[in-house]
């Protein structure tokens, strides 16, 4: 990955790092050292994030993007979201359409067919929800 995309990455991480905080009050941070595996962002309680910002993103993309998010979830025991915009756009989120299904029954609820998508806003609604349910 050249500079000039890495820069990007990060820009993007932080930026929707600032959003979800806004949104939830939780101390969110953009993930700074990385391995294969690791959630974006960490402060997001339940969750495991992946962040993309991109030109273009068509539903392909989105759809692998998820599913790398999916994996890296079922790993940490957490449910999956994802972060994505496109250049020019706003932040869409995708995550288990049924969140309580995914946190009783797990990689079953995980696959792609099983999300819907929405704003930030959307999902800060869920999780928060989620997060009041199962603390």
């Amino acid at each position: 990955m050249g500079l000039k995309s890495r820069a990007k990455d990060n820009a993007g991480e932080r930026e929707i790092a600032a959003v979800v905080r806004d949104l939830t009050g939780w101390d969110i941070k953009r993930r700074v050292r990385q391995h294969e595996g690791d959630s974006d962002l960490d402060g997001v309680p339940g969750w495991c994030a992946e962040v993309k910002r991109y030109a273009t993103a068509a539903s392909g993309d989105i759809r692998e993007w998820y599913a790398q998010a999916a994996r890296q979830a079922t790993a940490e025991g957490k449910l999956p979201v994802l972060f994505y915009r496109r250049d020019r756009d706003e932040w869409r989120a995708v995550w288990p359409v049924a969140v309580g299904l995914a946190v009783q029954h797990g990689c079953m609820w995980s696959g792609y067919e099983w999300t819907c998508e929405g704003s930030v806003e959307a999902w800060a609604a869920v999780a928060a929800d989620c997060e009041v349910k199962h603390d």
